[in-house]
Parts: structure tokens; sequence; C-alpha cells
């Protein structure tokens, strides 16, 4: 008679399919959870504070130098005497505006371009560097200089 062969083989239970089935259900409810709910704004009364000060409005000063080289004072066309002109009398106000130097990137299109051909564009650094001095020698040292940072 033949001895019979037993094999241990005990029942197992895998524990890699349960922690991926409960992992997808977490995912599920949370998704669901998220999609389900909707945040609602209260009303809310802030309080009035009295210790601060209300702001005044600045008066600036804008001086752009575009494309062709022509100066502008708050988007109007101006010339060099109008402005030193302008530079001294806000340098003598008691409440000095602002100043902002610019150069623009775009060429303005005036009543007298009917030309089918752009203008040539100059190269404004020396334009700029000019106009730093002139704005210095009005007696204005408080001033900024903007442009676009994207420019190459």
């Amino acid at each position: 008679m033949r001895p019979a062969r037993r094999h241990d083989l005990s029942p197992r239970i895998e524990i890699m399919p349960l922690i991926d089935v409960i992992f997808l259900l977490l995912t599920f409810f949370i998704y669901s959870l998220v999609t389900m709910v909707q945040a609602e704004i209260l009303p809310v009364q802030l309080q009035t504070l009295t210790t601060g000060q209300a702001a005044e409005p600045a008066t600036i000063m804008a001086v752009t130098i575009d494309a062709r080289g022509n100066l502008y004072l708050n988007r109007a066309p101006i010339d060099n005497e109008a402005l030193d002109e302008k530079l001294k009398e806000s340098a003598q106000l008691e409440d000095v505006p602002k100043l902002f130097l610019a150069l623009e990137d775009t060429l303005a299109t005036g009543p007298d371009d009917n030309t089918a051909e752009p203008a040539p564009v100059i190269d404004r650094g020396p334009l700029l560097i000019g106009l730093i001095e002139r704005v210095r020698r009005a007696g204005i040292e408080d001033f900024n200089i903007v442009g676009d940072s994207a420019s190459e």
C-alpha cells in the first residue's frame, strides 16, 4: 500500500488585493466628497478701524519715450524745452509728483503717419540716459524707471 502524501498546505489570506480595494474605496469616497460639498461664503461684518489713516491719492507724472524717440508727458506729445519747464515746475511744488520714466515698445501711430512703411526704430538708451540727466538737473532725485520685463 502506498503511503498517502500529505502536503502541509494551510489556507492563506492574501493581503495585497485587500489593501488595493481599501485604497480604491478610500479614493472613491474622497473624490465623491470633494465633488458633493459646495463651499458657501458666509457674510461677515468687518470691524471699522479707527487707528489707521486714509490713503491719499498720489499725483504722478509719466515721461515716455516711444520706439521712434518721441517724448510724451502723461501720454501727450511734448518737446524737449516744454518738458524741461514742466520738470522744473514739478520740482518746485510742495507735493512733488511721483515721476515714472518709461520706454514704450510699440510704435505710436498719429494722424501724420500715413506712410505704408514704418519709421525706423532707434536706440533709445542714450535718450533715456539724457532724460535721466535732465530730470536730475531739474532737481528731481526720486524717480522710477519702468518697462517690460519680458523684453529682450
